[in-house]
């Protein structure tokens, strides 16, 4: 049994090492969706703001605010279209990293119930004995 349970100790580092390997990949790409989805709301708050002017334009300030708002409606798009990009990547680290989590706590549940098991029968043997 204690060949099995090393067995099951050494399966159990490799799965952690995975693991921690896929949770690194998913964690970076969370970082940049985090990011993308900032610059996205920071975009939009300028082109809120461009817009909630209280004072009345003249022509050369309408003219100066629509080439702004049409800048950053541009930036606003790109930053989408590179979200949009992303996020297939990352729903993809995302479910490698919970199944390689998942993997490593399985191992980790076999590997305990059978040190559980070896000492049950270790002690059923002793009192029998």
């Amino acid at each position: 049994m204690t060949r099995k349970t090393a067995s099951l100790a050494g399966l159990e580092r490799i799965a952690r090492l995975k693991s921690d390997l896929e949770m690194r990949r998913f964690a970076a790409f969370r970082a940049h969706v985090e990011a993308a989805r900032a610059r996205i709301g920071q975009i939009e708050h300028e082109l809120e703001t461009l817009y909630r002017a209280d004072a009345p334009f003249s022509v050369a300030e309408a003219r100066l605010a629509n080439a702004l708002a049409g800048e950053r409606s541009r930036a606003l798009l790109s930053a989408e279209r590179e979200l949009e990009r992303m996020l297939p990547g990352y729903e993809q680290a995302r479910r490698s990293a919970a199944r390689e989590f998942g993997r490593a706590e399985a191992v980790h549940g076999l590997r305990e119930d059978m040190i559980v098991q070896a000492r049950l029968e270790r002690m059923r043997r002793d009192n029998n004995g």
